[in-house]
């Protein structure tokens, strides 16, 4: 596969979390009563690293969360993790209660339906994440090496000479150590004493062994050359990581060597060797490797050697962060290379014995007494071709607008086979928006569904595709609106938090009602007030939708004078400033947790605003109140003056070209806000000090910050002053998921709390600045630290980037995004490909909904010719992506079943495409697919998954 085409090729992972609820969740001390009662709450992970985090919900053992939480991956990861945790407020010290883990070849298993899953444990040796890169080869003995000159990836084992620490060359009894208590302290104590080691140079990171030390030795040794790891897990915020090589003989002796530490980094470059003896005198009394010159018959063979990593927690024990078993018993014959390696948990029989103390919740075991927690999980991932790749679906959604009747086009045929119509209504309104045809479309739409009722009071009050098209066009369009409306308002609710609860029932004081009553009234008129006034604000493209709502609604019912606007009020007011008001977290409207107070009180503004919205209909006008408390409050606001408030509102909103301050407005618009981590810009001296915490907001003006939510900007820089924002390399300053905004004077440095914060700032600011005339084209990955780019190498700090800048327009996809749209759609269309099918079979009768028969079964089968094409040219590419996987590398480590999961999924089709392709060739072997052969050979459960394959297209294993 060409190196330009897969550049072009990227995948969009994205990842949507509903927490439900938890239930019988293990007490405190055992206790399942009133004295065992916890404080959860909840946090999101991609593998360790935490995303998310729910509300803590108090004084419960079955927590109802009901928090859903929606963000793009911008990383590769083994496990989706939720943890489950008990707050402790006098300890300050939270305790995992339990997790699900589940890995990211399983996620699309749930998609879009509950699940309960139960909770595991959560083991200081089961939470491990990373691999490792581990070289290995074997002298025979007289100087003969029993390796490849050169290895598949053209590198070789690093140079250097052994490890000569003296407790490397100890050899211990296995069963000695099982006795001796906690392996971590052992290990500690193990390592005590550091000697000189030959490293080395950081900058080799591979290169070819140097086994000239033992060449002319008659023993035989294997050589481990320990490269480097990447993504290791961080222990109390930091990672000071080294390892250990234990070899294990066949009379249970164990020889333990060791490398140096690496400070801070979750990524370290070790590239050390150290070396085993394939044989050892099972007779010897001493320790020492180098008490014998011969080897005597009975001697005992290496079975396998553990690799180990470890963080050096210094005063304290040292902390277990994965290892790596590597069997040399039986492959002494056997060419081997270097490998990446997914770091594993401990295995049971090398864990240390734990005190029965061990608090619930912590212990490795086998039941399900923790508990179980409700989940829903979307998850997705498309392949993301060029765009011109979509040109023909593309012709196809864009000529739906002009065609009639309606329901012969592409996309209303692609709402009726689709029955989740919020999932194809996201990508087409977002295609509609970009190529500034979202307003036609709805337009024919809603003429079609309006034609079909007979009563006006009906429309768009279900689910249908037009409605959710509205749904996502005022979210798409009108965000902005929406933040600039109700998020002073939202926030005032939340700061001052007074009590507005109205139901008898629900207050234990009954003469707090009024007082309630009147807090909520306040609410409500500043809600009110904001709404109507905002409607010279209402986006262009918006208005252009509610004036040709209302035109269709009066051309069908023209004797009807309220729908005009009652068509316009259901979708402003009852799907858009009401849902904003009862849920401001799934709108951006607060970030902040949400008490029952709180919830309750934005749950009684929200109703009393769908009523306000209802005064324009002459039916929801004289419904009586559903709640007896609500008549006061409703009896206040259902006046002449707020029906006529609302009828103008309504009008402005439907007026096209009745705006004319919209141009003039000039109020920034806020865009993104949160706490991040600075550097200091105006000291010499860098250090983990000069990182200050500092509230960030960004307009669509400039970039601020200060020391804390509303508090006064300490520094505010415009957006035309921007010349670059890129990432930062971790090596600067030892910290992960920093990025840079490069100015003229100096380099702003900011630390985010995780991958998806870092992705979604470095993507808003990037592309709000990639218009800047004096946008730079190169830049310095590393910082600029006491005198030198760090990158580079150069002394001067005006010196100009060594690398280019990141090409915007092809790697990062802005908010709208065509190409990411049409694969989502085309994706879909092939999920419900037999339901196209079904148009060949509808009968000439206009029964059938569809007025044009003939051009409804032509415009069926052209949209299934093209997804069909499509998902051939997508099966081409990830076949090509696994004929060229080789198993071991970076990108697909040893030592999960990620290869095997692939080639299940990927196999069958593989075959099938082989043979039906080449229909006269004998039957495909196992050399047809060299990616697999490896496994074929050597893994039983890959063997099975080929003949079952095998059983279905005839193929021979070989």
């Amino acid at each position: 596969m060409a190196d330009e085409t897969r550049r072009k090729v990227r995948v969009v992972e994205q990842l949507k979390v509903k927490i439900g609820e938890a239930k019988n969740l293990q007490g405190r001390n055992g206790s399942n009563g009133q004295t065992g009662c916890r404080d959860v709450y909840c946090t999101i992970a991609l593998d360790q690293e935490e995303i998310s985090r729910t509300p803590t919900i108090e004084r419960t053992l079955a927590p109802f969360f009901g928090e859903e939480y929606q963000f793009n991956i911008p990383r590769k990861f083994r496990y989706l993790a939720i943890y489950v945790w008990d707050r402790d407020k006098h300890l300050k010290q939270d305790k995992a209660i339990g997790k699900i883990a589940i890995k990211r070849e399983e996620l699309q298993v749930y998609n879009h339906k509950d699940h309960w899953f139960p909770l595991r444990p959560v083991d200081a040796d089961s939470e491990v994440q990373g691999s490792i890169n581990l070289e290995w080869c074997i002298d025979e003995g007289n100087g003969h090496l029993k390796r490849k000159s050169n290895f598949d990836d053209g590198t070789g084992f690093s140079s250097g000479s052994g490890n000569d620490y003296k407790e490397n060359n100890a050899i211990v009894s296995r069963s000695d150590s099982v006795k001796s208590g906690s392996t971590l302290s052992k290990t500690k104590s193990l390592f005590g004493h550091n000697t000189e080691l030959s490293l080395l140079k950081p900058q080799v990171k591979k290169s070819n062994v140097n086994f000239d030390s033992f060449r002319g030795d008659c023993k035989s040794r294997v050589a481990i050359n320990v490269v480097e790891c990447i993504d290791l897990a961080k222990k109390n915020g930091s990672c000071d990581p080294y390892v250990v090589l234990t070899a294990l003989y066949t009379n249970n002796r164990k020889l333990t060597k060791r490398t140096k530490v690496r400070k801070k980094t979750v990524s370290p470059t070790f590239n050390e060797t150290l070396y085993f003896d394939l044989t050892i005198d099972c007779e010897t009394k001493c320790d020492s490797n180098n008490a014998y010159t011969v080897v005597p018959l009975g001697g005992s063979d290496l079975c396998e050697i553990c690799v180990t990593v470890w963080h050096d927690a210094g005063m304290g024990d040292n902390v277990f962060l994965g290892e790596v078993k590597i069997q040399i018993r039986g492959n002494k014959h056997q060419v081997q290379t270097g490998a990446w390696y997914f770091l594993q948990p401990r295995t049971s029989h090398s864990r240390p014995a734990r005190s029965c103390a061990t608090p619930p919740g912590t212990r490795l075991s086998c039941d399900n007494t923790l508990g179980s927690m409700r989940l829903q999980l979307v998850y997705i991932a498309d392949h993301v071709f060029p765009l011109a790749t979509y040109d023909d679906l593309q012709n196809l959604i864009l000529c739906s607008i002009h065609q009639r009747p309606i329901t012969t086009s592409a996309v209303y045929i692609i709402g009726e086979i689709i029955s989740n119509k919020t999932e194809v209504a996201q990508p087409l309104v977002r295609l509609l928006t970009q190529k500034n045809k979202i307003s036609p479309m709805i337009k024919a739409l809603a003429d079609h569904e309006i034609s079909k009722l007979t009563d006006p009071t009906t429309i768009f009050r279900g689910n249908t595709l037009v409605s959710k098209m509205m749904d996502e066009a005022m979210r798409l369009s009108g965000l902005h609106y929406l933040h600039s409306t109700l998020r002073p308002i939202v926030e005032a609710i939340l700061h001052e938090k007074k009590p507005c609860e109205i139901d008898p029932t629900r207050v234990k004081d009954q003469a707090t009602v009024d007082t309630n009553l009147v807090n909520l009234e306040e609410y409500v008129e500043k809600v009110f007030e904001a709404i109507t006034k905002s409607a010279v604000r209402c986006p262009s493209g918006l208005c252009q939708i509610f004036h040709d709502l209302r035109e269709c609604a009066a051309k069908h019912f023209p004797h009807n004078k309220e729908v005009r606007y009652s068509v316009v009020s259901g979708f402003i007011f009852l799907r858009f400033f009401a849902p904003a008001i009862l849920g401001p977290k799934l709108f951006d409207l607060t970030s902040e947790p949400l008490d029952t107070q709180t919830t309750r009180t934005l749950t009684l503004i929200s109703k009393t605003i769908q009523s306000l919205g209802n005064l324009v209909s002459s039916r929801s006008a004289q419904q009586p109140c559903k709640e007896v408390y609500t008549g006061q409050l409703y009896k206040k606001f259902c006046s002449e003056k707020h029906v006529e408030a609302v009828k103008h509102f309504l009008e402005v909103i439907s007026s096209v070209g009745s705006n004319p301050n919209e141009n003039t407005i000039l109020e920034p618009v806020l865009l993104k806000e949160g706490m991040m981590t600075k550097r200091s810009q105006s000291r010499k001296r860098f250090g983990r000090r000069n990182f200050k915490q500092r509230y960030f907001r960004l307009t669509t003006q400039s970039l601020s910050y200060a020391k804390s939510k509303g508090k006064r900007s300490i520094c505010d820089i415009p957006l035309s002053e921007i010349l670059a924002v890129e990432r930062l390399n971790e090596k600067s300053f030892k910290l992960q998921n920093i990025f840079q905004i490069v100015r003229k004077d100096r380099t702003l440095y900011v630390q985010t709390s995780n991958c998806v914060e870092e992705k979604e700032w470095v993507d808003l600011l990037s592309k709000i600045c990639q218009s800047n005339a004096a946008r730079l084209q190169y830049y310095h990955p590393c910082a600029y630290i006491n005198g030198v780019w760090t990158c580079c190498q150069k002394d001067n700090q005006n010196a100009q980037g060594c690398e280019s800048v990141s090409p915007f327009q092809i790697e990062l996809p802005t908010a709208l995004d065509p190409a990411r749209d049409l694969q989502r759609l085309n994706s879909l269309i092939v999920d419900h490909i037999e339901q196209l099918d079904k148009f060949n079979t509808l009968g000439t009768s206009l029964a059938n909904g569809y007025e044009d028969i003939t051009q409804t079964r032509k415009t069926a089968s052209d949209l299934k010719d093209v997804a069909l094409n499509l998902k051939q040219i997508n099966s081409r590419y990830k076949s090509a992506l696994m004929r060229e996987m080789k198993y071991g590398s970076m990108q697909h480590p040893i030592g999960d079943d990620n290869y095997l999961h692939m080639s299940r999924n990927g196999l069958a089709q593989q075959i099938q495409s082989l043979v039906q392709t080449k229909p006269s060739i004998a039957p495909p072997t196992t050399k047809n697919f060299p990616a697999l052969e490896f496994l074929y050979q050597r893994t039983p459960d890959m063997r099975s998954v080929w003949k079952m394959s095998a059983a279905k297209t005839g193929l021979i294993a070989i």
